[in-house]
């Protein structure tokens, strides 16, 4: 499994944005460079074919622009990952999960089933299709929804249709909400809104802790989930809940999906709640976390989903979570407290194989013609920050969209990080501090960058993006690309310097590095 979700409400963000960030981590072994491209209408398939499970779908005739960050290499499909659309809905997808073997019996998974033989043969059998994964659910639904209650909706629809053939999370946002989504089996699927006041942290395992069935089957305040669920639970006998006397006569259905369609497994304890553990931790720092007392420890199966902050949450703690390694704990990688067995215990949220890193912030003092920033990193996080881009654009700077798929290129900010990465990795403490330092800048400039472009182009967008002709809109589409290319521009100059830096300093490590110095000196 891989991957980690960390979603922020309007209320509890330190501007009033909704806030949607994931790490996109590779599996096992495997690393996938990543480029930030436009999509432009004209561009959208009409017809699309899944490239892992050979679903096939007709697309309607009217998609919008949108941005996303997808793989490079096309082995595995789009895999757009993340991405925001013209209409200012933001999506992630997807956050890997796990469902228990009774629902995957209930519901399964709806895999590909190759052909068999050969046409002709008595025993042929022709090839059924699987249904849809993470390759496709960007590509399939973020051009058609202008909310993201609609993603949501739309979700559900090719989940009823078409089935998937893994279990996710995926997210879905615009101005005023934030939906997290988990698949259910093949077909089924639930979904809670993110409070406003609250955030949720969510590391690859089933995470949901509260469904109001009821309000899913009516109003949909907070809650929506496949049609048939609930007799889906009963025919099942999914629910394990002991029966509670005091709501004997009460007839609202409030489940826990940890317990109806979860796991909680040893695991479990080691690669993924440890993550949810050091995001609270974080954001909610006077709570007793390291004490015998404490009520949630690393291997707590029972951490809310969401939870109120004590303070607003900033970029810079999503990026600085996000490239996480348990710092202040025992259980650092890097760390010098604690023990060898400790530092290498649980699986950190910024690890070696992160292909990229998106925060997508949409933003409510903003016009819509510029209103949704994509703060894009690529490679391991604890050794990059990320940096803005907008998103309402028809393309996007080459340092961030050229990525060789194969080949290492100090053109390209994918590889750039990848290289820089492996060398600090093996000097943690001798690079440390100009890697600091690099995060301060970037994250200095791009808000500053950010600021300049938003003044320059207020007085007028409204006007400009209203007009019956769409010129002002391009107009404005322009100087947002414009902005980007600087970022872009000044990102690549900084990053280059670092990477000096960082070859020098480690150059000068080097084992078999000797000097006559060190000779007479010894």
């Amino acid at each position: 499994m891989s991957c980690t979700t960390l979603l922020v409400g309007k209320s509890a963000s330190y501007d009033g944005s909704t806030i949607i960030a994931r790490n996109d981590d590779s599996g096992s072994g495997t690393y996938d460079p990543k480029k930030f491209v436009a999509v432009r209408p004209e561009d959208q398939p009409r017809h699309y074919r899944s490239v892992i499970s050979h679903m096939e779908i007709d697309l309607p005739g009217d998609p919008c622009l949108y941005s996303i960050v997808p793989n490079v290499r096309p082995n595995r499909g789009v895999l757009a990952e993340a991405g925001v659309n013209e209409h200012n809905v933001a999506m992630s997808a997807t956050e890997t999960i796990a469902v228990n073997s009774r629902v995957l019996a209930a519901d399964p998974l709806v895999k590909l089933v190759p052909a068999h033989g050969e046409p002709g043969d008595a025993d042929y059998r022709e090839e059924v299709p699987g249904g849809f994964g993470e390759e496709d659910i960007i590509t399939l639904v973020l051009p058609y929804v202008r909310t993201a209650r609609e993603a949501v909706a739309r979700i559900g629809e090719l989940l009823a249709t078409y089935g998937t053939y893994e279990s996710n999370g995926i997210i879905a946002s615009d101005v005023d909400e934030i939906w997290y989504v988990e698949t259910i089996g093949g077909h089924h699927w639930i979904a809670r809104r993110v409070p406003d006041d609250c955030y949720a942290a969510i590391p690859n395992q089933l995470g949901i802790d509260l469904l109001d069935i009821d309000d899913a089957m009516s109003e949909c305040r907070n809650n929506m989930c496949s049609a048939d669920l609930a007799d889906f639970i009963e025919a099942n006998h999914l629910d394990r809940a002991m029966p509670d006397p005091e709501f004997a006569n009460h007839t609202a259905q409030h489940i826990n999906p940890r317990t109806v369609f979860g796991t909680a497994t040893p695991k479990d304890a080691i690669y993924n709640t440890p993550r949810a553990w050091y995001m609270q931790r974080h954001l909610n720092p006077s709570d007793d976390w390291d004490s015998p007392a404490a009520q949630y420890r690393p291997d707590s199966q029972d951490m809310p989903w969401a939870r109120e902050p004590e303070s607003k949450v900033t970029i810079e703690d999503v990026a600085f979570l996000m490239g996480s390694h348990f710092q202040g704990t025992p259980f650092d990688p890097y760390g010098t407290t604690g023990t060898a067995e400790s530092r290498h215990r649980y699986r950190p949220i910024g690890v070696n194989r992160t292909g990229q890193m998106v925060c997508m912030q949409i933003r409510p003092y903003a016009p819509a013609a510029y209103r949704s920033i994509m703060w894009i990193s690529y490679g391991s996080g604890a050794f990059t920050t990320p940096a803005p881009f907008y998103a309402n654009v028809t393309d996007t700077p080459a340092y961030l969209r050229d990525t060789d798929g194969e080949n290492a290129s100090t053109n390209s900010l994918y590889w750039t990080n990848r290289i820089l990465a492996v060398m600090a990795d093996a000097h943690y403490y001798d690079t440390d501090g100009e890697i600091e330092q690099y995060i301060e800048d970037v994250q200095a400039h791009g808000h500053r960058l950010v600021a300049d472009t938003d003044a320059s182009i207020r007085a007028d967008a409204d006007a400009l993006a209203s007009d019956s002709a769409h010129e002002g809109l391009k107009a404005v589409r322009l100087e947002l690309e414009t902005a980007n290319k600087a970022m872009a521009d000044w990102l690549q100059t900084r990053t280059q310097t670092l990477l000096n830096q960082v070859l020098y300093t480690t150059s000068n490590l080097m084992h078999n590095a000797f000097k006559m110095s060190d000779h007479w000196m010894s």
